[in-house]
C-alpha cells in the first residue's frame, strides 16, 4: 500500500495535485518491476482501500476513514493490517501510520471469527481445486496458520501490546510468553508453519510458477521431485503423512483457540 501525508499541489511549471503526483509515481514503480516468471516480484495493491476500484496512492486521512471501526472496510481487510509495516519512505510518517493502525485494530473488540470463516469458505470454493491440497489455501494450509495467529493478536493485542508483531513466528512466541497459548500449541504452530513454508518454496521450484501451490498427485514424477526437494528422498509416504499431520494440527488449533 502506498500512503502519503495529505492533499496539496506540486511546485514547478507543471502544477498538479499531490494525489495525481503520487498515482503517477506508483504507476512508474510498478511498471519498473519485471520478472521472467509469473507471480515473482509483483506488487499486489489489492488491499488498498476499495481494492482495484480505489486510488493507487492513498492519503493518510483516506486510510483512516476506510479502516476505522466505523469505516467501509471488510473485517478481513482490517485483519490484514496486522501485517502492515513501513518498508520505505519517511520514517516519521511510517511510525504515525503504525500508531494509527494500532488504534484501529488493537481495540478491546473480539476478533470476528465468523467473518473469517466465511471468507475462508469463499476462498475454498473459488481458489482451491477439489480433491487437491493447496499449500496456502486448502484447509490446514498456510493461510489458516496466519489467520489463527492474527485472530489471537487482534483479540489480545489491546491488553498485550507486545503481540503487535508482523512476523508470524515472532507473534507465536509472543502469544506463548503472554500465556495466550500453551508451549505445546506454540510448538505445533511453528512446526506446521515451517513445514508449509518449506513446502511452498519447493512447489515454486517444481511448478516454475509462484502462484501454483497445489501439491502434485502422489506417485507422479512431479511428486517425486517435490519429495526430493524437501529432503524426503524416496520416502513419499512420510511426506504425505507429515502434510496430513500438520494440516490436521492447524485445523484443530484453529477450532479450539478461535472457535466459531
Amino acid at each position: 500500500m502506498f500512503l502519503y501525508q495529505g492533499e496539496g499541489k506540486t511546485t514547478g511549471p507543471n502544477v498538479i495535485s499531490v494525489t495525481e503526483y503520487y498515482i503517477k509515481l506508483v504507476e512508474l514503480v510498478t511498471q519498473a518491476i519485471r520478472a521472467h516468471r509469473e507471480g515473482i516480484f509483483e506488487i499486489d495493491l489489492r488491499l488498498r482501500p476499495y481494492g482495484r476500484a480505489g486510488s493507487l496512492a492513498v492519503s493518510v486521512p483516506a486510510f483512516e476513514n476506510y479502516f476505522s471501526p466505523d469505516g467501509p472496510a471488510w473485517p478481513y481487510e482490517r485483519q490484514a493490517l496486522v501485517k502492515l509495516r513501513p518498508i520505505a519512505g519517511d520514517a516519521a510518517l511510517g511510525a504515525e501510520i503504525v500508531t494509527l493502525r494500532d488504534a484501529m485494530i488493537y481495540t478491546s473488540g473480539k476478533f470476528d471469527v465468523g467473518a473469517m470463516r466465511g471468507m475462508r469458505q469463499r476462498q475454498l470454493r473459488q481458489l482451491v481445486t477439489a480433491g487437491m491440497f493447496n499449500a496456502k489455501l486448502s484447509p490446514g494450509g498456510l493461510v489458516d496458520v496466519e489467520y489463527l495467529v492474527q485472530g489471537l493478536q487482534i483479540t489480545h493485542g489491546a491488553k498485550h501490546p507486545q503481540l503487535r508483531l508482523t512476523n508470524t513466528l515472532q507473534a507465536v512466541a509472543a502469544l506463548e510468553q503472554a500465556r495466550v497459548i500453551s508451549a505445546d500449541d506454540a510448538v505445533k504452530l511453528c512446526e506446521a508453519y515451517n513445514f508449509l513454508r518449506q513446502l511452498i518454496g519447493a512447489l515454486r521450484v517444481v511448478r516454475g510458477n509462484a502462484r501454483d501451490l497445489t501439491v502434485p498427485e502422489g506417485h507422479t514424477e512431479e511428486y517425486n521431485y517435490l519429495a526430493r526437494r524437501l529432503g524426503y528422498d524416496e520416502d513419499l509416504d512420510r511426506l504425505a503423512a507429515d502434510q496430513s499431520r500438520h494440516s490436521s494440527s492447524v485445523l484443530e488449533l484453529s477450532e479450539r483457540l478461535l472457535g466459531e
